[in-house]
């Protein structure tokens, strides 16, 4: 505890008083007083403290058997706690003569030749809580009354009211003195606390240490297995995932993709492999079905050597193109037959696929049952492979592509997962950019919320779909064809898709701009234009069309 906690202003009526200390502050600074470590100024700091504190009488008590024992030298002190254990302990007790006697070489040794005297009172009345001390160059004698620790260890001193006195003759103590054995005290304990702090300090070092080494430990080997297990596939999943080698992929490309794909974990280490096991980079380019359950081996194996090595062909089939156009693509190519695709599209009963279990009954016009629903992108396919497995490609794609979102939308339009593709397979054939998909769609989403005013779409791409040749212009004759794919006689979308569209077109059917538009032309040079009124798309046919 710091003494100085009593010191602070010279007003007294700022200094901090006896009771604001803590117990174990005032239980500290007690003994410091009664060891006699205490100079002369804070030994009157305390005395003011104690006069401006509510104490109980027992602290009143040992505070002024404190003071009394500060003016006491080691061997009186030593002498006087002698005297109290023998009282408490029931042994002989020393005269109040023979402790003067044992005190008197003591007091000879002094170098001032005065003495101090201390007076013993049984507690008949009740001493003041506070010590007078007096200082003066002739006078350094200083009184102090004690109340008595132990009244119970002299019973018949009470019960005659018997009053004993114990002069001692102490050598005076200076206060350097005193700070100086304070002082040497204070460094012993802080010697000792620096020493445990040292050995706990010690202690939990080796403790971090060994807990750090188990977790590098159980961290090492969890990655070890993990490595493990992802290079020789021990526990792992065996579903199938499909993945494309591209042209001049490297090493480290096709551990990228097999990351991507979730077939591997650690790129880096299946790159280090092939390289130390000197595998083969020779990749055949293709597409491949594989597993996680493959070992590193097995898969660069599966990439770069095929038993019986089949011709692999790569098709892109763009947005927008139709059945038929799909089908030449890819007997163009060496896949399949056209009489055995048209079956495969329109016979076959494909199962899986959420977006075909609306199509049970089709219009009889309809041209070709799965017509929008062959997702235009880039595959590859077996020259040998079956048609069937061939449009499955396709339907698979489609499905991957379209998600719970498109349905959740279609169903908010008032609209089936077909009728969304015929409306999205329109905006693919009228537009030619992001913009003509969003506001072409908002014209037939304008003019089937009015059927009353606008029954018919009047698109000439449903009328050109049934046509044997593409047209620049329909003529007049073309706009009486009797089918329900003019529909500029029929009212509604057609009975099926025009062509099959890509993702940009499905959602711009789904979400189409908001506008007034009810018309709109093309000018046969990419320009689109749109209109609010027939009278305004009048003036814009004669503009652009017309005048030509």
């Amino acid at each position: 505890m710091d003494n100085n906690r009593m010191t602070g202003s010279q007003n007294p009526e700022e200094n901090q008083t006896f009771e604001q200390l803590t117990q174990e502050e005032k239980r500290r600074l007690i003994a410091a007083l009664s060891m006699g470590r205490l100079s002369d100024a804070e030994k009157r700091e305390l005395a003011d403290a104690v006069r401006r504190s509510h104490l109980t009488d027992a602290e009143r008590a040992q505070i002024s058997r404190a003071f009394a024992m500060s003016r006491l030298s080691d061997e009186e002190r030593r002498a006087l706690l002698a005297k109290r254990q023998m009282e408490k302990t029931g042994a002989a007790v020393p005269t109040a003569s023979a402790t003067a006697s044992a005190a008197a070489p003591a007091a000879a040794a002094a170098e001032d030749g005065h003495s101090t005297s201390t007076e013993v009172h049984t507690p008949t009345a009740r001493p003041d809580p506070t010590v007078a001390i007096h200082d003066g160059e002739e006078e350094r004698t200083r009184a102090h009354t004690v109340r008595a620790e132990d009244t119970a260890s002299r019973p018949a001193q009470e019960a005659v009211g018997m009053t004993r006195s114990v002069t001692v003759s102490v050598p005076r103590t200076s206060a350097a003195d005193r700070r100086g054995e304070y002082a040497k005290h204070r460094r012993e304990e802080d010697e000792v606390d620096e020493a445990d702090t040292s050995a706990i300090t010690s202690l939990l070092k080796g403790i971090v240490y060994i807990v750090a080494v188990l977790v590098i430990s159980v961290f090492a080997s969890w990655t070890i297995i993990e490595i493990a297990n992802d290079v020789f596939a021990f526990v792992k999943s065996d579903e199938a995932v499909t993945v494309v080698i591209e042209e001049e992929m490297t090493a480290a490309d096709v551990a990228q993709m097999l990351h991507e794909n979730g077939v591997i974990k650690y790129p880096t280490v299946y790159e280090l492999y092939v390289r130390l096991k000197d595998e083969s980079t020779d990749y055949l380019v293709g597409e491949y079905e594989i597993s996680p359950s493959m070992n590193y081996g097995d898969l660069n194996d599966e990439f770069t050597y095929i038993a019986n090595v089949k011709e692999q062909v790569r098709i892109t089939v763009p947005e927008g193109y139709t059945v038929d156009q799909i089908i030449a693509l890819l007997v163009e190519h060496g896949v399949g037959t056209r009489e055995d695709f048209v079956a495969a599209i329109n016979e076959f009963e494909y199962t899986g696929y959420p977006f075909l279990e609306g199509l049970d009954e089709l219009d009889p016009e309809r041209t070709y049952r799965l017509e929008g629903y062959l997702f235009p992108d880039t595959y590859f396919f077996f020259k040998d492979m079956s048609e069937v497995d061939a449009i499955n490609k396709f339907l698979e794609n489609f499905n991957r592509k379209v998600s719970v979102e498109y349905y959740e939308r279609a169903e908010v339009l008032g609209m089936s997962m077909d009728d969304l593709i015929i409306l999205a397979s329109m905006v693919q054939a009228e537009g030619k950019s992001l913009t003509d998909f969003e506001n072409i769609s908002s014209v037939f989403h304008n003019r089937l919320a009015n059927p009353r005013s606008y029954p018919r779409m009047q698109s000439d791409a449903t009328l050109q779909y049934i046509l044997d040749k593409r047209k620049t212009a329909l003529t007049a004759d073309d706009l009486k064809i009797d089918s329900k794919y003019n529909s500029y006689l029929y009212a509604g979308l057609p009975p099926g898709a025009i062509c099959n569209p890509g993702l940009d077109a499905i959602s711009c059917a789904l979400y189409p701009a908001e506008t007034n538009y009810y018309y709109f032309l093309a000018d046969g040079q990419g320009n689109t234009y749109f209109s609010e009124t027939n009278e305004q798309h009048e003036e814009l046919k004669k503009q652009y069309i017309d005048n030509r």
